[in-house]
């Protein structure tokens, strides 16, 4: 017998859409979302808000190695010289740079 309350279902907060993934993306989503424990959906969803809210990856990850360069620049201990003239930060920073991301 049923006590009048109906079940609540998943599809309350969200809607079914489809999308089409390449073979081998789908198959990076399925082990990333194995690895960390993840639905695919979430991974999904987590995704398009990052791109529709505007909140990009790249610049969280090129934010993160400027305040890296920031701190080596900051470092006492950094700015022994060199007979090039540069500082050790300056030769550190030059490395950082060089895996600063572009907007794709």
């Amino acid at each position: 017998m049923s006590n009048g309350i109906k079940p609540t279902t998943r599809f309350k907060n969200v809607v079914p859409v489809m999308i089409y993934l390449s073979p081998d993306d789908r198959d990076k989503l399925t082990l990333y979302a194995k690895k960390n424990k993840l639905a695919a959906s979430q991974v999904a969803r987590e995704g398009l808000k990052m791109r529709i809210d505007g909140s990009d990856y790249n610049t969280g990850f090129n934010d993160g190695l400027n305040e890296a360069m920031k701190i080596t620049r900051a470092n006492q201990g950094a700015q022994m010289k060199f007979p090039s003239g540069k500082s050790f930060a300056d030769l550190v920073c030059d490395d950082i740079e060089q895996f600063i991301r572009g907007k794709p």
